[in-house]
């Protein structure tokens, strides 16, 4: 077995050697076998970001170099815009997220060696980037490689949650009081860059805005949930224009029908009632600490004081015992009380990587009613629609199919069928693998 290193070639030579790779693709590919196809696939999309990330630190180096005005006599973005047939937005924006590579070489090194995609290095350079003004020198190189370490195990949503376990690492000291300085930082931000912004267009009216995240987490959660209400409506009602409808011109019907109605129109309890799940920390909560909400967002601990008295955010106390959340057997429809637990443990449909939202998810019972499974926190899941059905078991005979159960955590987890590449292993939604939750 060889372990040496392959010999180092100019970038120049690399790129055209690749470029005659790709000009030999033979086009049929019929022959490819399903395991086939799936390795090619994987090959390229990680091949395409090791690209992605040389081009953005080749861009950062020609910028820095100030190659075009030297070359051309024209700015760099005005070059990319003419010689790549982009718009001049498209074009500063590509030079920044370049630059903001190039300025933390630990995560650029592992996105052109492929450890980490493209979605996980703009996660992470944001995170950086949010951290910073916290952080000395030492203590953000220590975070950029904590980062990249975490990336082998955490997705990009994942990762861009990560601040509360990055600091623990880098500053423990000091962790809660950096958390809680960065979390006010950024709703003070937010605050200051609210806005909405609407012009008539043709036969419409468009806008645009930017809200604080509260208010958003809020807004989000009314129109999901009034979605829902729709789709169930529509799928009673069998409509097949509502089957062909996008995910935003669902939501655009749901504001519709929430202008219409107002806010006297609330979803019927346990069905995706439009309310907003702040879940607290009891340690924390005594020092008034930072709660998460929506897809656990972190919230500062003035926005959670707040939140805490509006009637439509329910405060949920992680390890308390404030509300009876076990209906038990004599129920089989999952109440309002119920419902609220489920969704402060799940967040949302917890098959892993999905990420439909409490409003959009449905109780799942992992022992069937029908074969004595109680109506308990224990024996429930929240699952969207679509993995719902995958996760079903038929009252007839068995099939392979993905398996879900409470694991030792008290947390769901879920198997996949034997031909699946990771049959045998119990897996977790991201969500569980980075927050503690309210236990069973």
């Amino acid at each position: 077995m060889n372990d040496q290193q392959p010999e180092k070639v100019p970038v120049h030579v690399a790129l055209a050697s690749i470029g005659a790779a790709l000009d030999a693709v033979d086009p049929d590919r019929s022959m490819l076998g399903p395991q086939a196809r799936l390795r090619v696939v994987t090959t390229a999309r990680s091949l395409a970001g090791r690209l992605e990330a040389l081009a953005g630190v080749l861009l950062a180096e020609a910028n820095a170099a100030n190659a075009s005005e030297r070359a051309v006599a024209t700015p760099l973005g005005s070059w990319l815009a003419i010689d790549q047939n982009m718009t001049r937005r498209e074009a500063a924006g590509m030079i920044h997220r370049a630059d903001g590579l190039a300025g933390h070489p630990q995560v650029a090194e592992a996105a052109m060696a492929g450890a980490v995609s493209t979605t996980q290095v703009r996660a992470i350079t944001n995170l950086l980037d949010g951290l910073a003004p916290q952080l000395d020198q030492n203590q953000q190189t220590r975070a950029e490689s904590l980062l990249v370490d975490l990336a082998k195990t955490l997705d990009s949503e994942a990762l861009a949650k990560a601040a509360p376990r990055v600091l623990a690492e880098v500053s423990p000291v000091d962790a809660n009081e950096l958390l809680e300085t960065k979390l006010q930082r950024e709703a003070e931000a937010a605050y200051r860059s609210r806005s909405l912004r609407l012009w008539r267009q043709a036969g419409s009216v468009r806008f645009e805005g930017s809200l604080p995240r509260l208010v958003g987490e809020q807004l989000i959660t009314l129109l999901d949930a009034h979605s829902e209400a729709l789709r169930r409506t529509a799928v009673e009602a069998r409509d097949p224009l509502w089957s062909e409808a996008t995910t935003d011109q669902r939501r655009a019907d749901a504001l519709a029908a929430l202008l219409k109605f107002a806010a006297g129109a609330k979803p019927a309890p346990g069905v995706g009632g439009a309310r907003v799940i702040v879940k607290l920390d009891y340690d924390q909560l005594r020092s008034a600490g930072a709660g998460l909400v929506g897809d656990d967002s972190q919230l500062s601990a003035g926005e959670l004081r707040r939140a805490c008295c509006d009637a439509e955010l329910i405060p949920v106390v992680l390890r308390g015992g404030s509300e009876v959340l076990d209906v038990g057997r004599t129920q089989r429809l999952v109440s309002a009380p119920l419902r609220n637990g489920l969704v402060a443990r799940d967040g949302g449909c917890v098959f892993p990587t999905c990420a439909a939202p409490p409003s959009a998810s449905e109780a799942h019972h992992i022992q069937p009613w029908w074969a004595g499974g109680e109506t308990t926190l224990a024996n429930l899941v929240l699952l969207c629609h679509h993995h719902h059905g995958l996760c079903e078991p038929a009252r007839y005979g068995l099939r392979d199919q993905w398996q879900v159960r409470i694991g030792e955590d008290q947390l769901p987890e879920f198997t996949p069928p034997s031909r699946h590449p990771q049959a045998g292993q119990w897996l977790q939604h991201h969500r569980h693998q980075q927050h503690e939750r309210i236990p069973a």
